[in-house]
């Protein structure tokens, strides 16, 4: 009996053994570390030095930790004379925060440099009194010469070129390379009449550019020639004003290679005349150049019913400067069996841009020498009948 008893504990303790040795082999089951806790009340920024421009403005976030949900106060210990402070959270300034919740609150220390600060390092204290302690947080401005970095506009295409009816647009980058983001109010200037819309690329109603530290950002230029403007070179200056001093600038060039446009008609103002069958008639064209470029080989030429001619006094015309016009005589003959009635030429005038015509009516009317030989008729007709009842009469 003492023997089964003794080899069950033994089995026992061998089982409890390999268990054990088993169990030790195994991985343990990967756990997240549970954040320390703290001893002592605790104020601190992840960036506690920041560089910064005169008058520009510097933002520390903050971390307020406690051994103990409390209400902590926080407020300025020190600052340099003329130096702005606010402690912001939530979208409110703030004097105290509640440590202790799921989330830890959002908070920042904002510190606006004045215009006037020279360069050199300065050092915000803020402070932090709860029933658990208190704490305090240095934090150092980095405040540069107000000459340091620059804000530059640049293209790689400066000169356009192309008719005086087209919009021209250029891409534009503006840069800051400065220690501060700045704002930027966009303008642009061109000749008188011209328009010059600049925008942010993507930003069809804005009229400034926000660009960060070290940052840049495209902008689009648009320019709009005045009507009628001549063909030649305008310039089109373009501006980012930062407003502290700051300036981008940009030159550009517009090459307008002119229009081309032209009007044709009837010198005296009709598109109708007249002849008469058998005979020919003058009748004059205008020519008016109403482009901005001048109109050079400019062709005249006419499609007359069938059997007529059509004879311009000159067929082509060298040239025609812009804004002038003129006149070209015309020679009109009808097909001699033409009809009484109306006609319609088509006239043209053309060149390598432009082509413009007109129809003029041309109303064929019965010569008059028939009128005057059908009298002629009747009057020898009568005579004739008065001559034989005078002479048979008598009888």
């Amino acid at each position: 009996m003492r023997l089964r008893s003794s080899r069950r504990i033994g089995a026992i303790a061998s089982a409890v053994l390999a268990l054990s040795l088993l169990t030790g082999a195994m991985p343990a089951t990967a756990q997240s570390p549970a954040p320390a806790p703290v001893s002592a009340l605790v104020v601190t920024t992840t960036y506690p030095s920041i560089e910064v421009d005169p008058g520009g403005e510097a933002t520390f976030p903050l971390s307020v930790l406690s051994p103990v949900a409390e209400r902590v106060d926080l407020a300025i210990s020190s600052a340099p004379e003329g130096f702005r402070t606010t402690i912001r959270g939530g979208g409110s300034i703030v004097g105290s925060v509640f440590t202790g919740a799921a989330e830890a609150p959002e908070l920042e220390l904002r510190v606006d440099v004045p215009d006037g600060a020279a360069a050199g390092s300065y050092t915000v204290v803020l402070g932090a009194t709860a029933a658990s302690g208190s704490a305090e947080l240095a934090v150092d401005l980095l405040v540069s010469d107000s000459s340091a970095g620059s804000v530059a506009l640049t293209t790689d295409f400066p000169a356009l070129r192309g008719d005086s009816t087209a919009t021209f647009q250029f891409t534009l980058r503006l840069s800051n390379d400065t220690s501060q983001e700045l704002t930027f109010g966009l303008s642009g200037a061109g000749a008188e009449g011209w328009d010059v819309q600049v925008r942010p690329t993507g930003q069809e109603q804005a009229a400034t550019a926000i660009v960060g530290a070290g940052e840049s950002q495209n902008v689009r230029v648009t320019v709009t020639p005045a009507r009628f403007a001549a063909a030649g070179q305008y310039p089109v200056r373009v501006i980012a004003d930062a407003g502290d001093g700051r300036q981008g600038s940009a030159d550009l060039l517009v090459e307008l290679t002119g229009s081309y446009a032209a009007t044709l008609g009837g010198a005296d103002g009709r598109l109708n005349t007249s002849v008469t069958a058998g005979s020919s008639q003058t009748y004059s064209v205008l020519v008016t150049n109403t482009g901005t470029a001048p109109l050079t080989e400019v062709a005249l030429s006419a499609t007359p019913p069938s059997g007529w001619t059509i004879a311009f006094e000159t067929e082509t015309v060298a040239e025609i400067p812009v804004g002038q016009s003129v006149t070209v005589p015309v020679t009109i003959t009808p097909a001699a069996n033409a009809v009484a009635g109306d006609y319609v030429i088509t006239m043209r005038a053309r060149t390598a841009q432009v082509d413009e015509s007109i129809q003029v009516r041309t109303t064929v009317e019965t010569s008059q020498t028939w009128g005057f030989i059908g009298i002629g008729l009747i009057v020898l007709v009568l005579a004739g009948l008065a001559l034989v009842f005078r002479r048979f009469g008598r009888r």
